[in-house]
């Protein structure tokens, strides 16, 4: 066998790390008032900025996006991620969201404060757009799965896991297979500042 190496060239991050939960958070979470989603498959908070009542919470999230973007990704300190929105999901038992991703912003993420055990997992799909050998077009077969071949990763999570990810990338919530209600923070990020040079120079304020 002749030796190699591949260039994973261009791959799409997923951060994932841990905020230890709080009682006071999980109680906020909890008590604040839902509603039924339009497509009936979960709960959402009537309030659309429900970090602002949470704000140690909502530091520790802007930590890690900052960690992820400035120390891993290292963007230019020009670019000011800042929080857009923020609320929360039920999901009963049996319940799940399909597959969906976030308009209007850059770079979203999800906190678990209440998660049961063996509640569910988030998945990642891989769209049609991403057109290499591995394009769902052609159905092939293999030996094993990896993270270039799959067309769904499942990031296995539990209570205070935080998970952040491009916009962009479809994602769902697997089913509830737990007697107990699933609750999950969502949120979106966006930029500001000063971008390029001469002809291409941006500002966004």
């Amino acid at each position: 066998m002749p030796e190699f190496k591949t260039h994973n060239l261009w791959p799409i991050p997923v951060y994932e790390s841990e905020i230890p939960t709080k009682k006071e958070w999980q109680d906020t979470i909890v008590n604040t008032h839902y509603e039924r989603t339009h497509i009936n498959n979960s709960d959402i908070s009537v309030d659309r900025y429900l970090l602002d009542q949470i704000p140690d919470l909502k530091r520790e999230i802007e930590n890690h996006c900052e960690n992820f973007v400035k120390k891993y990704l290292n963007i230019s300190k020009n670019a000011e991620f800042y929080l857009q929105n923020s609320w929360s999901n039920i999901h009963g038992p049996n319940e799940y969201s399909q597959i969906h991703y976030h308009g209007s912003s850059l770079l979203s993420g999800v906190y678990y404060p209440v998660l049961p055990k063996d509640s569910s997992n988030i998945a990642f799909h891989k769209n049609g757009i991403y057109t290499n050998i591995f394009h769902q077009s052609i159905r092939f077969e293999y030996d094993e799965v990896n993270n270039l071949t799959a067309e769904k990763y499942v990031v296995n999570i539990k209570e205070g896991t935080i998970v952040l990810f491009p916009s962009h990338l479809e994602h769902s919530v697997e089913k509830n297979n737990s007697n107990e209600k699933r609750y999950s923070l969502a949120f979106n990020f966006y930029v500001r500042g000063k971008f390029g040079k001469e002809e291409y120079k941006l500002e966004i304020k």
